[in-house]
């Protein structure tokens, strides 16, 4: 965490902090220069992973099975509000002398929104993705995130598709600011990729939850084809969640077990040793049944091509805005596993253009997303709030 100490942000993420997949926020979290972060939550973990001191931690959650539990348990369910961990938060963020709420997802911001009043501070929610597409389908929700709008002072989004879905929700446009994903460019080493040598495979890679807004099924769907023409390659799948089952039986009716690999939930370290040993980053995301969309764009994407991987995806949400198309990326629409099928075709042909794309989607990457510079323009938006 940082040393140098200004003032103190109380950030906040519901119900975990932090699931794996959240890496993008614990990087904004340990990269703060001129504030100094304090975590609360309903729960910790991973925090081998992502580590925070002891002291800059601070449990809402009420011991479970109490009377108290169930009971604060109903208010936050069906009123959307928890007094106990308003309570407990209160006295934490007076006795660290906070000066700045940030809440990580529109739900989270809803929750926190009373602390607002009860320390008379800022109050900053960031969206992500469900949070935009999805929930707000629903009414209940719909009407809480308009009380957000009102009565919040700033939200933040990761590009411009994202904004322009905030605004049709009815946020004011002059309280809505871009802060993109980013990510630590020092941890990640930018290898060329080469042509393979005779013999050797080329290795395709997914990295996301299994859900539908990964379009993990589609990625599949086209590998299928390709499998036709060419054998030389190998998928490897790195993730898990509610899809597992469904994807695992397309693999094994479609008998693709002998060139694809499921690898699991990854640590970040053992993830980013993983990506460095492929060739190419497929992930064509969708708008799912739902109406649940990747919001911004896959983290992923950034990292694959901070690696030198050219990418396969999708014209989704806000991915064109992270990648350069037809230079470090290939783009189709969503659903399109023929066209996602002549991507991997073509780079399976053409090995020659996987430097080139690379390299296209570094510079990108070192020009729009590294942490040191964003995490920067994150304080910058934090003290003009605080100056109002």
């Amino acid at each position: 965490m940082s040393k140098s100490v200004e003032a103190v942000v109380a950030h906040f993420d519901y119900p975990v902090f932090l699931p794996k997949s959240e890496t993008f926020i614990y990087h904004y979290i340990s990269h703060l220069q001129h504030f100094h972060p304090v975590c609360l939550s309903w729960a910790f973990a991973n925090l081998d992973q992502f580590p925070v001191p002891k002291d800059d931690l601070c449990l809402l959650a009420q011991k479970k099975y109490t009377l108290k539990w169930l009971y604060y348990g109903m208010q936050r369910r069906y009123f959307t509000v928890d007094r106990a961990a308003e309570e407990v938060a209160t006295s934490f963020l007076r006795n660290h002398k906070a000066c700045l709420i940030h809440a990580h997802f529109g739900t989270t911001g809803v929750l926190t929104l009373g602390l607002k009043k009860a320390l008379d501070i800022p109050h900053i929610t960031t969206f992500y993705g469900f949070d935009i597409s999805q929930l707000a389908r629903k009414d209940n929700w719909l009407r809480r995130y308009n009380v957000l709008f009102r009565e919040g002072d700033l939200f933040l989004v990761e590009g411009p598709h994202m904004k322009s879905s905030l605004e049709a929700l009815g946020c004011p446009e002059q309280k809505i600011r871009i802060q993109r994903i980013a990510i630590p460019l020092d941890r990640i080493v930018f290898k060329p990729r080469m042509p393979k040598a005779k013999c050797a495979k080329t290795i395709l890679i997914f990295a996301g939850r299994f859900m539908e807004k990964k379009g993990l099924l589609y990625a599949l769907r086209a590998l299928k084809e390709v499998r036709a023409n060419y054998r030389d390659f190998e998928f490897r799948i790195i993730g898990d969640g509610p899809l597992k089952n469904k994807i695992a039986q397309f693999i094994r009716t479609n008998h693709m077990q002998d060139y694809v690999r499921l690898l699991g939930f990854l640590d970040y370290s053992d993830y980013l040793k993983e990506m460095q040993e492929a060739d190419i980053f497929l992930h064509p995301s969708v708008t799912s049944a739902d109406g649940d969309t990747e919001g911004g764009a896959p983290t992923t994407i950034m990292e694959a091509q901070a690696m030198g991987m050219p990418v396969i995806s999708s014209y989704h949400a806000d991915i064109p805005n992270i990648v350069v198309p037809g230079k470090s990326a290939l783009l189709s629409y969503e659903r399109d596993w023929e066209s996602l099928s002549r991507s991997v075709a073509y780079l399976l042909e053409t090995p020659d253009v996987w430097e080139r794309m690379g390299q296209a989607g570094r510079t990108f990457v070192e020009t729009y997303h590294d942490i040191k510079k964003e995490a920067e323009a994150l304080e910058a938006k934090y003290n003009l709030i605080l100056q109002r």
